[in-house]
């Protein structure tokens, strides 16, 4: 698994069963009036996103949105409205809700319309969180489609050259079917790192590779900040311009402008924090050839890359989605991991709201 540095010790962790903690938060999202249906697609998100070992982005922050949702922060319950729409496209209004909610529904609507005219794309304002954003690419990808999402987010990441933040992390997701073989996902962010594990390697007391963020002279650092400042900037994909950093940050940008300037929910710069707009997009890959005979070219193209002789030191080549799907294989029988204080702080939570207790 990627970042292995980055996981809770096994030893260490509670395990608790996916069945159980997807209850559980629907338990404390309906406890909070979160409608039922929303519970549910909240809860599901963030189960998945944790049964595929990207923990920084799961169940474990559960405890976060419903302080959101006490504070007032999100609107609950939240309305969505469709506030353009064409065959093809559609703009969606999150409702200043959960984000999941609405990113889940933006999805919903990007394979409804690529099923009748083979493409369909939304993007999303007055949104929020959405997680993982290979889950949403993901959806459509189980219905024989490819599937595209990206998020842009509040400034901690520097323009290649400058000294302070002005990108979000801005990941980008795709999400491909085949055949006998595991999909193709890719789930990236457009900086070096996703910000998550930053904040996970403060939690667990582990220092951060040189590389990953940088403090305003430019200088690296590997003592992970504990909260947003100008005294510190995560480095866009590449880092330097011999390395590529202008892709990493051309790519940033084009997430802001596909999420925030064409939603008109507003880009990095604009947003506030807990801001989050949505773009997500699905292409009938049958209005192109069958489908069956896409999904054994993938086959052919995923096992060619895994037969590639490994480099000495590497065990051998993987593909994108591949450390996702054996974290889940694992993971469907031991159940997820949590830091026993988090775990602890969930049970806390579980108890103060007079929810009963499911895990």
């Amino acid at each position: 698994m990627a970042f292995d540095f980055l996981q809770v010790p096994e030893q260490e962790a509670v395990w608790v069963q996916a069945t159980a903690i997807q209850q559980q938060m629907v338990a404390l999202l309906q406890k909070l009036d979160v409608p039922a249906d929303h519970s549910r697609v909240t809860a599901e998100i963030l189960t998945f996103v944790s049964l595929h070992g990207v923990d920084t982005h799961g169940a474990g922050n559960i405890l976060n949105y419903c302080a959101a949702i006490e504070d007032g922060f999100y609107t609950i319950p939240q309305r969505l409205e469709i506030v353009s729409e064409s065959e093809t496209t559609a703009l969606l209004d999150g409702g200043n809700g959960l984000g999941f909610v609405s990113a889940h529904r933006a999805m919903e609507l990007s394979i409804e319309k690529a099923r009748r005219y083979g493409v369909g794309t939304v993007t999303v304002r007055n949104g929020h969180h959405v997680g993982m954003a290979g889950y949403y690419a993901m959806m459509a990808g189980t219905q024989d489609m490819l599937g595209f999402a990206m998020t842009n987010a509040v400034p901690v990441a520097h323009p290649l050259h400058g000294s302070q933040a002005r990108l979000g992390t801005n990941p980008i997701a795709f999400a491909a079917p085949a055949g006998q073989e595991r999909p193709f996902l890719l789930d990236m962010a457009t900086t070096t790192v996703a910000n998550g594990k930053i904040s996970l390697a403060r939690r667990l007391g582990v220092p951060i590779p040189a590389g990953w963020a940088v403090d305003a002279e430019g200088n690296p650092i590997t003592d992970p900040p504990a909260a947003r400042s100008d005294s510190w900037t995560m480095t866009p994909l590449g880092n330097s311009h011999e390395l590529g950093g202008h892709k990493g940050y051309g790519l940033a940008v084009m997430v802001d402008i596909l999420c925030g300037v064409l939603s008109g929910g507003g880009f990095g710069a604009q947003l506030q924090t807990g801001d989050n707009m949505t773009w997500t997009m699905a292409v009938d890959i049958a209005r192109f050839r069958p489908v069956a005979e896409f999904k054994a070219q993938m086959d052919e193209m995923i096992r060619s890359l895994h037969a590639t002789p490994a480099q000495p030191g590497h065990k051998g080549v993987q593909v994108a989605g591949d450390p996702e799907f054996d974290a889940a294989d694992i993971r469907r029988e031991k159940g997820i991991p949590f830091q026993p204080a988090q775990y602890e702080a969930i049970v806390a939570g579980v108890q103060r709201l007079g929810v009963e207790r499911l895990i």
